[in-house]
């Protein structure tokens, strides 16, 4: 379990003082094509948005066994409603540091706490983080389904597709899959993950896929994974 937590742990936050994280208080994609993700959602108010923003952080910082960095709690609820029209509630005293990439793939990453990524964060934190097992929303929802809405948090956010498609790689990788033992990658070794992911960023560099074909891609090649067999992907 501990060592699951340390994958899925966050970069430290920047300041420890009240913190608001700028960003629209309602933010909406408006694009046109298909509708089963807010890359692709066409105009219309209920769909792909924020209420809740901005991020508001205040209070004492936490501190969890086995991390170095302080996390802070969030001051007011924030709601999500994806391409589905799913709504997704981060809840009041959510901890979260602003990030939601497991620290193993920082070299891949890079800078892994930006503006555009602050609220997706809270809300994957609200279903996943470390520090939030209490909530009421904690592994509520399928892991899948979670790190699914990671990604499309990241998009109406603003950042980029391709960052955001290799952002929801990493949490689909190296994120916690919690009831499903059978797919479980907590055996795998840590070099392994970077490589696959290093390999998975060169495919949607490569093929720009959609979120749904970067998961059936993840499921192809898990077998190999877990055996230690990876082998570099076709690009």
């Amino acid at each position: 379990m501990m060592r699951k937590l340390i994958l899925f742990s966050f970069v430290g936050a920047a300041a420890i003082a009240v913190m608001i994280f700028f960003a629209p208080g309602i933010l909406t994609v408006k694009t046109a094509q298909p509708k089963n993700s807010c890359l692709f959602t066409a105009d219309r108010e209920d769909r792909c948005r924020f209420d809740g923003a901005p991020l508001e952080m205040a209070g004492s910082p936490v501190f969890v066994e086995k991390f170095q960095h302080a996390f802070l709690p969030t001051s007011k609820e924030l709601t999500f409603i994806d391409a589905r029209g799913v709504m997704w509630t981060a809840p009041v005293q959510t901890l979260t540091d602003g990030a939601s990439i497991p620290t193993i793939f920082e070299p891949i990453m890079g800078d892994r706490q930006s503006r555009e990524y602050l609220l997706a964060a809270a809300m994957h934190d609200a279903f996943c983080g470390v520090g939030n097992e209490a909530l009421p929303t904690f592994q509520t929802r399928s892991w899948e389904d979670v790190h699914r809405m990671f990604f499309e948090a990241l998009i109406v956010a603003g950042t980029s597709p391709q960052k955001a498609k290799i952002m929801f790689a990493a949490v689909y990788l190296g994120g916690p899959r919690w009831d499903d033992p059978e797919r479980g990658l907590d055996s795998v070794a840590p070099d392994d993950l970077i490589q696959e992911l290093e390999w998975c960023a060169d495919w949607i560099a490569a093929n720009d896929p959609s979120p749904a074909e970067i998961e059936t891609w993840m499921k192809t090649r898990e077998a190999a994974l877990i055996a230690g067999e990876s082998v570099p992907p076709i690009l």
